[in-house]
């Protein structure tokens, strides 16, 4: 009996080891051990702090009473790696006073609107990538006679990729999208000079939504320490809707090489070639525009530079013209009209950077799309730009622009113009790490005769306030 119940003793106390063992970590093979393939990495959002989520035990686990010991799911991780992402929600409020085609076309228009969005950025040791979304809805109201509130949806995008797949290979892309009829929308990022193949002003047009986008293909390779060869391509279209302009939807492509040399880390010259083809109102006016140019930049001191270009261009142009008008009767019969030009460019960009103070100059002077709406015209542009950190949590910006586009197409009276100036005045706070406050005041004013059978003075100016949520998190180590 005795030796019975001394056996029965033996196994109850064998039984009752296992789990104690298990749950006190007392196991050699888990005492301090970690998953050597995460051990010593470091979670980049975090501040270098160490991500223990990622560290994992050998031997049993007891998922209930610790299920932070639970083995990390390793796929996932792979493809959240040096992963953020954001998400945002907007929402703000703007009046605005219109003006055109005289007294009797002015009105005022309050505008409330909400979006959301979401923006993911991932970096890796040769490869960048980054998205972004908004989108929402607008409420409009107008003062004129008989009108009455409506919806309307505003959306952007955007996508960046920058990829070294060789030593001595980079490619990055770019594109931009935008789709709202807030007319003030276009132009919240006016300080940006716009780059070489993307001089276009942004025309507005009274009521009506506008669309565009804006993509960029630069591939560059590196000769050598001091020199580099890049190829370039890019593409660009303005839609309107809500408008009898609508017809007159513009595209824009273009592509081309250039060659620099860096002769110190202060100077920096070189030259290339390019191509731009212009898409008016769906073949009515085509034209075609190369251009031969040298460029330079150079660092006056480390916070000021300077850079130009300066060069010939040739523009041939295809348009579709009327062979017969008669007054009160109309146009009858159409044909193709050809011509070429021989033409100089020439653009110059100043820059002055400090730890709380910004400025951008820029001017241009060359064939373009205009932004559409005159066919190819000939623009000269000047852009200025201030920032300013007030405080820790306030700041200051302030841009304005001036474009005068001359219409040299056939397809459009040559003596059609747009002149336009527009400028904007804002003040931001941080009120928190997520919450962030901006007031603006805005204009546009444009002197034109395309929108209007005669010449004639158009434009708006409105103030706004935008309240703004963010949040962001690691999703990777």
């Amino acid at each position: 009996m005795k030796r019975q119940l001394g056996l029965s003793l033996v196994v109850l106390a064998v039984l009752a080891v296992a789990p104690a063992w298990s749950q006190s970590g007392s196991d050699p093979s888990q005492s301090g051990s970690t998953d050597q393939s995460q051990s010593g990495s470091t979670d980049q959002s975090q501040n270098g702090s160490t991500d223990q989520s990622q560290q994992s035990s050998t031997g049993p686990q007891v998922a209930y009473t610790h299920p932070e010991q639970l083995p990390p799911l390793t796929l996932l991780n792979e493809v959240t790696a040096n992963t953020g992402i954001r998400l945002n929600m907007t929402t703000g409020l703007m009046t605005s006073y219109n003006s055109y085609a005289g007294s009797s076309g002015s009105y005022w228009q309050t505008m409330g609107s909400f979006t959301g969005g979401v923006h993911i950025t991932q970096i890796r040791p040769t490869l960048m990538w980054d998205v972004m979304y908004n989108g929402g809805t607008t409420l409009s109201a107008l003062s004129t006679t008989g009108a009455s509130t409506y919806t309307s949806l505003n959306q952007d995008g955007g996508a960046r990729i920058l990829w070294q797949f060789a030593k001595r290979w980079q490619l990055a892309v770019n594109d931009n999208y935008i789709s709202t009829n807030d007319p003030f929308t276009p132009y919240l990022t006016i300080e940006g000079v716009p780059t070489f193949n993307n001089p276009n002003p942004v025309i507005y047009i009274p009521l009506a939504i506008t669309e565009a986008n804006v993509g960029s293909v630069n591939l560059t390779y590196q000769m050598g320490p001091h020199d580099s060869l890049n190829f370039t391509g890019g593409e660009s279209f303005q839609h309107w809707f809500n408008s009898n302009l609508s017809a007159n939807n513009s595209y824009t492509y273009s592509g081309g090489s250039n060659y620099q040399h860096d002769f110190s880390a202060r100077l920096s010259a070189g030259g290339g070639y390019s191509f731009t083809a212009l898409d008016f109102g769906h073949g009515l006016a085509r034209s075609g525009i190369q251009a031969v140019y040298g460029f330079a930049s150079y660092r006056l001191s480390p916070t000021m530079s300077i850079s130009g270009f300066a060069g010939p261009e040739y523009t041939a142009s295809k348009d579709i013209v009327p062979t017969f008008c008669f007054p009160g009767y109309g146009c009858f019969g159409y044909h193709a009209v050809h011509q070429a030009q021989w033409a100089a460019a020439e653009g110059a960009t100043f820059g002055w950077t400090r730890t709380r103070n910004a400025v951008r100059v820029g001017f241009r002077h060359q064939n373009s799309d205009g932004g559409g709406l005159l066919g190819t015209v000939r623009l000269y542009q000047l852009t200025a730009s201030y920032r300013r950190a007030l405080t820790q949590r306030w700041n200051f910006s302030a841009g304005i622009s001036y474009n005068d586009s001359l219409s040299i197409a056939s397809q459009y009276h040559t003596n059609q113009f747009l002149k336009m100036t527009q400028g904007m005045v804002s003040l931001g706070r941080n009120i928190s790490q997520s919450w962030n406050a901006t007031m603006y005041y805005a204009v546009i004013r444009e002197s034109q005769n395309y929108y209007t059978p005669q010449p004639s003075t158009l434009g708006t100016n409105g103030v706004g306030i935008r309240l703004r949520y963010s949040w962001g998190h690691s999703l990777g180590r």
